[in-house]
């Protein structure tokens, strides 16, 4: 248990000076923050999803249509055989 303990502050320790030495803050930063692209993928997925909800509504409310229309003119509905 110590010596996980020390290890970890030890590689901290480690981690920070080659930081310093390499100048990796910038990247440590771009890696772990959100950055414009995070955000406007995020938004893009919502819109995504939101548009595919739509569709699916919308399908539904066709399929029922067309139900209405076919009943309405005395056509039978033939329904899809399930494989």
């Amino acid at each position: 248990m110590i010596q996980a303990f020390v290890i970890k502050k030890i590689l901290n320790i480690v981690f920070k000076k080659i930081q310093e030495k390499h100048n990796l803050k910038k990247l440590q930063k771009y890696v772990e923050e959100e950055n414009e692209l995070d955000i406007k993928v995020k938004q893009l997925t919502k819109t995504v999803n939101k548009y595919g909800k739509y569709i699916e509504d919308l399908e539904k409310d066709y399929a029922n249509f067309k139900k209405k229309v076919l009943k309405k003119a005395g056509i039978p509905v033939i329904k899809k055989r399930s494989k």
